[in-house]
């Protein structure tokens, strides 16, 4: 499948630095401004460099690239996310990598760094959001201002255990958001 491998070492939108969105919201024009920001950060002559280290717009908060992507993987990430075919079926993919990530968390046999543990009520509410229903949400220090959301859905698919392992949708981090229903 195309991105599998991606999917496991490198997800396409942290190489571009772009957040993990809907394929509604990001266009084509984005794409490409992250596909060359991304050649011009990663370029082998350049990452020794400040200017190559920092990304220079708001979007990405000035803050320091921790990793260094070939060209190859730039491209393929490019080549990928702008083909709506293969946006589509990668998307897929990193929502189920990403859903049995969670699986594998609820059974104990995987542990996150650094999870972090936060209960429902540390999130912000927003009832005007996702068409009426309520959704929960919090920022990610990748600077994703919304990085981590959860839905009324998510919490009533997951009354019983009183927990929902959330990832963030800008990046590979992941939070523990514990709730109880008051009855």
């Amino acid at each position: 499948m195309a991105g599998e491998n991606a999917v496991h070492d490198h997800d396409y939108y942290t190489i571009l630095n772009i957040p993990f969105t809907s394929s509604a919201t990001l266009t084509t024009q984005q794409l490409k401004l992250a596909y060359h920001r991304a050649l011009l950060r990663h370029h082998p002559d350049k990452t020794n460099t400040k200017e190559a280290d920092l990304a220079s717009t708001p979007d990405h908060h000035d803050e320091p690239t921790t990793n260094t992507y070939t060209i190859d993987q730039i491209t393929t990430a490019y080549k990928t996310l702008s083909s709506p075919t293969l946006r589509t079926e990668y998307d897929r993919a990193l929502r189920l990598d990403r859903a049995k990530t969670v699986d594998r968390e609820k059974n104990g046999t995987v542990f996150h760094t650094g999870l972090e543990v936060v209960d429902l009520e540390d999130l912000v509410e927003d009832d005007n959001d996702n068409n009426g229903e309520g959704v929960w949400y919090r920022g990610c220090r990748c600077g994703d201002e919304r990085g981590f959301m959860i839905t009324e859905g998510d919490l009533e698919r997951e009354i019983e255990g009183g927990e929902v392992v959330v990832g963030c949708r800008g990046c590979s981090l992941y939070m523990k958001v514990l709730f109880a229903v008051e009855g």
